[in-house]
């Protein structure tokens, strides 16, 4: 090896900004971050979680703007499971998340410290990534979340995570929230498996995708109540 390509090499490992342009991005660190559970009504989805879980649930305020509010659940250090409703707030509404009778996998997300980045190198992998987003909100006794969202498109890519970076200073919801129960396993089933697949790859998250006839997710937990499933 010359001299010359020794000192391109130590620059290459020095500069990640190089290596990128080089084509060797490295994926940031993600992780499962949080589960939504949809339903129509908070209430009646945290009395259903609390019976057939055995922990109860603590509502944790309103989403402005966007016609949702949450109860939480702590599932260990740095996840939880979010039951999403409509807030019912004047001229807004709850969406298709929060259409369902009883409570349902309605969405989820992975964490990262530098969202940013990753959308970076999910792009770099050719797949159509949305803007970063700032979102907010205030708990019940005044203390203010803060986070970064983006997430991914495409075909075959809907029941794909988002992606989440907790503010600077902001609590994450997992560190006061009743706790008791803990993740065993998401699942998903697609009719076509292959998409879903191969973003997990990306990403570096374990998650099984099996072949159904149709779109699937299921939340697997172990609670003081037993083992309880989600979806599916």
């Amino acid at each position: 090896m010359s001299q010359r390509t020794r000192r391109f090499a130590l620059l290459l490992t020095l500069c990640p900004a190089l290596a990128a342009a080089q084509g060797r991005t490295t994926m940031p660190a993600v992780g499962i971050d949080h589960i939504i559970l949809g339903v129509d009504d908070l209430d009646k989805g945290m009395a259903e979680f609390a019976s057939r879980t055995g922990v109860k649930p603590v509502k944790g305020g309103v989403h402005p703007g966007r016609g949702t509010q949450n109860a939480l659940v702590s599932l260990g250090k740095g996840r939880y499971i979010e039951i999403m409703a409509p807030s019912h707030e004047a001229g807004t509404t709850g969406g298709a998340r929060t259409a369902f009778t009883t409570l349902t996998p309605a969405g989820w997300a992975l964490h990262t410290d530098n969202v940013g980045a990753v959308m970076a190198t999910l792009r770099g992998a050719a797949f159509k990534v949305s803007d970063v987003s700032a979102g907010a909100r205030n708990r019940p006794d005044g203390v203010k979340l803060a986070w970064q969202t983006a997430d991914v498109d495409g075909e075959g890519l809907e029941d794909a995570p988002f992606f989440i970076q907790w503010g600077a200073g902001s609590p994450h919801p997992s560190g006061d929230a009743p706790g008791g129960c803990t993740l065993e396993a998401v699942r998903m089933t697609q009719p076509d498996p292959a998409p879903l697949a191969r973003f997990f790859r990306a990403v570096k998250v374990d998650i099984a995708v099996t072949k159904g006839t149709a779109r699937r997710m299921t939340v697997a937990l172990a609670c003081p109540a037993g083992k309880v499933s989600f979806g599916g």
